[in-house]
């Protein structure tokens, strides 16, 4: 019989959320996956936190694929530069995984991950716990480390715009 023996007496609780702020990330990794509300499936996007202080840590947002919510993909996309403003893209994913509300397919395409950008985040309660909440995605280099004002829809396109002409476009892996 094979076995260990744990010790829990000084183990704390579950994550910590980190404080409000804007940070610098890269996107880890994109997953597609099944809605518990509607017919529509989502993308699930888990971005690493490259700023020292909380290197390596991860934060979460969701876009819907809902007709009515692309604009919300669409700032991701504009802000990680892999779209201009009025383009058509193809969303691709793998087929190795079945589409589950808790697990999915790899977004393939377009290639988003490692691909740099900026958080706007900040802190709610969920279920009796606070947790971290992205308000805002911003082109990587506009994050000034302090906590943010969140920009009204649709602010900050013409820095956007602005920045992807200067080539400020950064893939880190």
């Amino acid at each position: 019989m094979a076995g260990i023996r744990v010790n829990f007496a000084e183990v704390e609780g579950g994550f910590e959320p980190v404080p409000e702020g804007t940070y610098e990330v890269i996107v880890e990794d994109v997953e597609v996956r099944e809605s518990k509300s509607s017919d529509n499936h989502y993308l699930n996007w888990r971005f690493r936190i490259l700023d020292e202080e909380y290197e390596g840590r991860f934060l979460w947002n969701i876009t819907s694929l809902s007709p009515r919510a692309l604009f919300r993909l669409k700032d991701v996309f504009l802000a990680l530069d892999v779209i201009e403003e009025n383009d058509e893209v193809s969303i691709d994913w793998e087929e190795d995984v079945d589409i589950t509300t808790s697990e999915g397919q790899r977004l393939i395409e377009p290639e988003v991950e490692g691909l740099a950008c900026c958080l706007v985040v900040r802190i709610e309660p969920w279920e009796g716990k606070d947790r971290n909440r992205v308000t805002a995605i911003l082109p990587a280099g506009e994050g000034s480390g302090e906590p943010a004002t969140v920009p009204a829809s649709g602010g900050g396109r013409t820095r956007r715009a602005a920045a992807r002409r200067a080539g400020q476009r950064r893939r880190l892996r």
